[in-house]
């Protein structure tokens, strides 16, 4: 549904993005993901047609939308600050873009009612929207930007002014809400916790370009360089010169020639139970345990001095115990060089 190839820009001799192409399929959450500063949010604006000077080519049902103002693409757009009209009331700021549009006043009280429902704020329609909370203020600048049906709806950040717990609440909720609908959606966030809930397919973005995309299972499970394995929590990164790891895990030469660092992925680590044959049996000794309710963060030393971590639910572990871990074969990865 929407395609971009090569798409590149500068904000003077700071590069901003560098030759992305991403596709959009039609009814699926692309998710943007990286680090403030990326590019992320350029690339945002330069699809909705906020930002005019770019390289590359951007085609939306194979239409190239260059010469289109942003008022007239057809997209809908919600911010991080929801950029709400503090003296209208609930019902007026989901009405406000199909008045815009010419609609007879029927035909808007009916499309603010079913999004009112939508949202789960049908009995809110005439409150003063300075009197919602955050969460309730987030439903209503979602429902004011799928009011007038856009043809794509693009999210810049809209959980980032949000406590942790009702993010991960209203993750789901917006998921549910988007797909329901059946709209192509990009997303934009720095959480990745947040795009995990929230996409059908990830683009990992770094310093202007896309170090990887994929859905998320795969993304989690099969990160390819070390920038995106870092950037999604995982610390057990190892450079493949480190003569430490090619012996514990008895990589070979021409294993160790495709990759630039190696990755121990904490999924497939636990405590040995001397049953799995194939695994790797390691002797360490616990350096650090941090309690996360239902689980524990564990990291061992191991007897090369190499420490590991990974999550466990077994709550009785303690520094300086003595514990063998087993790690799954499968949960040695290469991985290429990101340059950043």
């Amino acid at each position: 549904m929407l395609r971009l190839q090569g798409v590149s820009h500068a904000y003077g001799d700071i590069v901003s993005l560098r030759d992305v192409s991403l596709d959009v399929v039609g009814g699926e959450i692309l998710c943007l993901l990286g680090p403030s500063g990326c590019g992320k949010t350029t690339l945002l604006r330069i699809i909705a047609g906020l930002e005019t000077e770019y390289e590359g080519v951007i085609a939306f049902h194979g239409e190239d939308i260059r010469p289109i103002p942003a008022h007239e693409r057809g997209f809908g757009l919600m911010f991080q600050d929801f950029a709400l009209f503090p003296h209208l009331s609930v019902a007026d700021n989901i009405a406000y873009g199909l008045k815009r549009l010419g609609l007879k006043r029927k035909a808007i009280g009916n499309q603010v009612e079913s999004l009112l429902a939508r949202v789960g704020l049908a009995d809110l329609d005439e409150r003063d929207v300075a009197s919602l909370s955050g969460g309730q203020q987030q439903r209503v600048a979602l429902a004011r930007s799928l009011a007038p049906n856009p043809r794509l709806l693009m999210l810049d950040e809209p959980l980032g002014s949000l406590d942790a717990q009702l993010r991960d609440q209203l993750a789901l909720e917006l998921r549910r809400i988007v797909k329901n609908t059946g709209l192509s959606a990009i997303y934009v966030t720095h959480d990745h916790r947040e795009a995990y809930a929230v996409a059908d397919r990830i683009a990992v973005m770094n310093m202007g370009s896309v170090k990887q995309h994929d859905k998320p299972r795969d993304l989690y499970r099969r990160p390819r360089c070390k920038f995106v394995a870092r950037f999604l929590g995982m610390t057990n990164v190892y450079p493949n010169s480190d003569s430490r790891i090619l012996n514990l895990l008895g990589v070979t030469q021409s294993w160790r020639s495709l990759a630039g660092s190696i990755l121990i992925h904490p999924a497939g680590i636990k405590l040995s139970d001397d049953i799995d044959s194939s695994a790797l049996s390691i002797d360490s000794i616990v350096e650090s345990v941090v309690f996360r309710g239902g689980f524990i963060d564990v990291t061992v030393l191991t007897e090369t001095d190499l420490r590991i971590s990974f999550a466990l639910a077994d709550l009785s572990l303690s520094v300086g115990d003595k514990i063998r871990i087993s790690v799954s074969r499968d949960a040695i990865i290469p991985l290429e060089e990101s340059h950043v």
